[in-house]
């Protein structure tokens, strides 16, 4: 009797370790909303980027906010695209900081702008703060430092 409780207990254990594995393994893991948050951020930060190197002004301004302040980036940005045929920038992320929906990426950038293929290209590098706000919808809401935008106005 107690031999048949001691095996029908060592069963039930044996299904709850099995059972608690199976979900630690398990590939349907839930993202948290953080962590999507910071996906969702490294996202933008990329969209942008690469909006800017495809020289794609309407993707740039959808991931703006619609500020006065920007017309002028807005501006320099035409004049980049309308000044060089190719633009190649690499950014990198040094440093996320968020303080509600206000979000601060210090970020480290480095590129070329080419007048024509033959002609040598003018390069620069820096570091700046790409300021965003929106938890859902994240959209730029400043710069701060050194940018690579407007480089033909310098």
């Amino acid at each position: 009797m107690v031999r048949s409780h001691l095996s029908f207990f060592s069963l039930i254990l044996l299904l709850v370790v099995v059972m608690t594995g199976c979900q630690f393994f398990s590939s349907d893991k839930k993202v948290s909303a953080d962590h999507a948050r910071f996906e969702r951020i490294v996202n933008a930060v990329e969209t942008f980027r690469a909006s800017y190197e495809k020289q794609n002004l309407d993707a740039v301004r959808k991931l703006m906010l619609p500020l006065k302040g920007f017309q002028r980036l807005e501006s320099q940005i035409q004049r980049d695209f309308d000044t060089y045929s190719t633009i190649s920038l690499n950014v990198t992320i040094e440093r996320i900081y968020i303080q509600g929906e206000r979000i601060k990426v210090n970020v480290r950038w480095e590129g070329a702008w080419y007048r024509s293929p033959e002609e040598t290209p003018v390069t620069d590098r820096g570091h700046g703060v790409w300021v965003w706000n929106g938890t859902k919808d994240i959209l730029l809401a400043g710069v701060e430092g050194a940018m690579p935008f407007g480089k033909t106005g310098r």
